[in-house]
């Protein structure tokens, strides 16, 4: 909803206070919900994009997301400018992140989104919906309000996979309505229940004790190079990953969701849609560019994947 103009650096060291030359960055069109998107249509889905655009910046991110032929696009014209991110690529796999938080959105204008997603909904069969990211409005029961939305005016049987944190999903885990799916990393696990958390077993321990969790189908919570746990309705289940080059880890989260979102649409197994996941969000850290994947790599990927049951 809130997509941005990704600028990527590489350098061998980054240090603050002092000047760095680098070469040409990647720049690439980003934010959660398009890299999201972006894997999902490079697998095969069809996909259409909504959300916010205005200015010089939503002027080059329409016409870039035009080019990638990719998407249907259905962005609302806003009147403030779109945002922009900076990643640099530093000292072995190090990654230093500038990230906008972008136009302040307001309610008049979250309700004309809701309304276009109605109306996306009477002329295209949505299998799946997910809500990626954040948009810089100071609701924190906007997500819940969505979420509500897309349960009561558009069907009750979509999928909705959300991958949100902070406040928003807090309340979205307080709310009536859930979605199918969640995907916090550790670090939003943690801030979630206002504990640090650095061991799978203490991931499962909250996951299974905490009534916050109950009533979701699968919450996957990604821990890096060590993999995720992942809650599917009453089991638990630790997903290991093999060790791979990293060129540019940006996206790799959103991919992982993209991945996820494609294989449900394909009617894989979950513990498929699982690894099929984890394995998109390998091959984004391999890629220069955002939310980018290689279907035959991720297949490749997908083999060595390692899946077992947390007793």
């Amino acid at each position: 909803m809130n997509p941005s103009i990704d600028s990527i650096y590489f350098t061998k060291h980054f240090e603050l206070g002092t000047m760095t030359r680098f070469a040409s960055p990647v720049r690439y069109v980003g934010g959660k919900g398009i890299n999201c998107g972006r894997a999902s249509a490079l697998l095969g889905s069809s996909v259409i994009l909504t959300g916010f655009l205005g200015g010089y910046f939503g002027g080059m991110i329409q016409d870039m997301l035009q080019n990638e032929n990719l998407f249907d696009l259905h962005f609302l014209p806003i009147a403030e400018e779109s945002r922009g991110a900076v990643t640099i690529m530093h000292d072995g796999e190090t990654q230093t992140e500038l990230v906008e938080a972008g136009p302040k959105i307001a309610d008049a204008t979250i309700k004309k989104l809701m309304n276009d997603i109605k109306q996306i909904s009477k002329n295209n069969y949505l299998s799946v919906i997910t809500i990626n990211g954040s948009v810089n409005n100071q609701d924190p029961f906007l997500y819940a309000k969505l979420l509500q939305y897309i349960k009561e005016q558009i069907d009750p049987s979509t999928y909705i996979l959300m991958d949100i944190s902070g406040q928003h999903l807090r309340e979205v885990l307080a709310s009536k309505y859930k979605p199918m799916f969640i995907k916090p990393n550790i670090h939003e696990f943690s801030d979630i229940i206002h504990q640090k958390i650095t061991q799978k077993s203490d991931i499962k321990h909250h996951l299974k004790t905490n009534p916050l969790f109950k009533d979701i189908d699968v919450i996957m919570v990604s821990c890096g190079s060590y993999g995720a746990v992942v809650k599917v309705k009453e089991e638990f289940w630790n997903v290991e990953i093999p060790k791979i080059p990293i060129t540019n880890t940006t996206g790799s989260g959103d991919a992982t969701v993209g991945g996820f979102a494609h294989s449900l649409e394909q009617n894989y197994p979950l513990k498929e849609c699982i690894r099929y996941a984890m394995a998109c969000g390998m091959s984004n850290a391999q890629q220069s560019e955002v939310g980018k994947v290689i279907p035959a790599d991720v297949k490749n990927l997908a083999k060595n994947i390692k899946i077992t049951e947390m007793k």
